[in-house]
């Protein structure tokens, strides 16, 4: 039972985590995506700027081939 119990307080933290993760990496990208918006990039120059922001707010998990 204990054991069951810790297994669901992990996941539970888990979960909790990956939330807070979410969240942050959506926060990043919303403020990348207003500052490319309002420097008006496209193309190769908007994914050169994705990637060096994700790459900033240590994130490249999240960066695109170019």
């Amino acid at each position: 039972m204990k054991q069951t119990l810790d297994t669901l307080k992990r996941i539970e933290q888990d979960t909790i985590n990956l939330g807070e993760i979410i969240r942050e990496e959506g926060r990043v990208a919303r403020a990348e995506l207003e500052e490319r918006q309002r420097l008006g990039l496209h193309g190769d120059a908007a994914i050169r700027h994705y990637n060096d922001w994700m790459k900033r707010h240590g994130m490249e998990h999240l960066m695109v081939e170019d």
